[in-house]
């Protein structure tokens, strides 16, 4: 009899984040979604929705068979590739997961290098020595001038909707007086659409500027509707919404930045606008 074929929005929308916009199978390259044209993107189901397709499992619900972890996005011509039951003892359920994970890191070390695409910038012609000094006046673990040359350049060489992020984090631990960042809040000042937020704190974390800590172990997660288990370490739509954040030593620096600065037009000047003069204004 097989199980009914539906894909919630939200996973779909998950999808095509981590995809790329680029067919998951090893070697291809052919965009899911042409600009000009309408959607080429194919959904594949892993285990097979019908019971004569590649890979189908009878012990499986369709919560689990239409959910993100069992779902792959192909271009029609390797869709019907690993959907053809003569080439499933070749794209079996492990080979397609394994090349789906591979595919996702690849597409995350790949932001990762976009996210830088601002000219470089230059501080060490600027006195940080303030920084330093009122940093290590309030913490236990202690930086250097080297240190936040290289914080700085990190994040001021980010485009600006990330620029725009660090400034709001750190504005609002600021007022809240608080190192938990309230991430509900700050969405709504700076007024990112969900993926895209979700994504540049995913790049944050990695940047060590901000931490989750309610969802750190590969096997955390929550038990759907249907029983299943659904894991979340990796799943940032799920930890923007869900999680706990907090600053780390790099976001600490950035809410140091902020007190030393007269006001908060000139910090955002600074971070946001990397107007590097303004470093001649902290005190």
């Amino acid at each position: 009899m097989g199980y009914k074929r539906y894909v919630k929005e939200n996973v779909r929308r998950l999808l095509y984040a981590k995809s790329g916009n680029v067919c998951a199978m090893y070697g291809c390259n052919n965009p899911l979604v042409y600009t000009n044209a309408a959607s080429v993107n194919e959904i594949c189901h892993i285990e097979a929705v019908n019971e004569d397709g590649a890979r189908y499992n009878p012990h499986l619900t369709e919560e689990y068979v239409n959910s993100y972890e069992n779902l792959i996005l192909l271009c029609p011509t390797c869709h019907k590739k690993i959907d053809n039951k003569q080439n499933e003892s070749l794209y079996t359920v492990h080979f397609l997961k394994q090349m789906k994970q591979f595919h996702e890191q690849q597409v995350q070390e790949i932001l990762m290098k976009k996210a830088v695409i601002e000219p470089p910038i230059y501080l060490k012609g600027y006195d940080v020595k303030n920084i330093v000094d009122s940093f290590n006046d309030l913490y236990e673990k202690k930086v250097d001038k080297k240190y936040v040359y290289k914080v700085l350049n990190n994040i001021l060489s980010m485009k600006i909707a990330i620029r725009s992020v660090v400034y709001g984090i750190a504005i609002l631990c600021r007022e809240d007086e608080t190192e938990q960042v309230d991430v509900h809040r700050l969405n709504e000042m700076i007024n990112l659409d969900l993926y895209t937020y979700a994504e540049i704190l995913m790049l944050l974390e990695q940047q060590k500027v901000i931490n989750e800590i309610n969802y750190t172990d590969p096997l955390d997660g929550y038990e759907t509707a249907d029983g299943d288990w659904r894991l979340v370490q990796n799943d940032y739509l799920f930890k923007t919404t869900q999680g706990t954040w907090y600053l780390k030593k790099r976001g600490r620096l950035f809410t140091v930045i902020c007190d030393m600065f007269d006001n908060r037009q000139d910090f955002y000047d600074f971070i946001v606008n990397r107007n590097l003069k303004m470093l001649g204004n902290l005190e």
